[in-house]
């Protein structure tokens, strides 16, 4: 079984164990898909590579792209911490959307920009910008996230 699949495993493992029957599991060609119920963060895996997003930011994570133990990071740190996501409409339209982490050390450190490229760019901007709360506490995975880590 290669790394990543492995690694993916064993965080929807944990998290079973820890949120139960918020956690949905879906697979669909060759992929499979994991969402936590009243959360933005998901997670999926295929035969070649492990994506984390939360809400419309996504990042592809594997071995071959030599950033696999960055991915797992921003998985735990996605779950144990405050997210920031900034969006940005022009009438209906979200154009764009920023993704930040609040640290541990209470710095914020942007996870990505998504945008498109058409949209009514005449319109008037709108920001509008929610806060999630972390889904768990970090002390109570620190023995499990040094294991899934190494």
């Amino acid at each position: 079984m290669k790394i990543h699949l492995k690694k993916f495993n064993e965080i929807q493992n944990l998290l079973q164990l820890k949120l139960g029957a918020k956690v949905k599991v879906e697979e669909e060609n060759g992929s499979t898909f994991l969402s936590i119920k009243d959360s933005n963060l998901w997670l999926s895996v295929d035969h070649s590579e492990f994506t984390v997003g939360f809400g419309l930011n996504h990042t592809h994570f594997s071995e071959e792209y030599g950033n696999l133990q960055n991915g797992i990071r921003q998985v735990f740190d996605l779950l144990t911490s405050e997210v920031r996501v900034t969006k940005y409409i022009k009438g209906e339209t979200v154009y764009k959307a920023i993704t930040e982490i609040k640290t541990s050390d209470s710095n914020i450190e942007n996870l990505g920009i998504t945008g498109i490229l058409i949209y009514p760019f005449w319109k008037k901007t709108r920001i509008e910008t929610s806060y999630f709360e972390r889904i768990i506490n970090k002390d109570d995975l620190i023995p499990e996230i040094d294991l899934i880590l190494s």
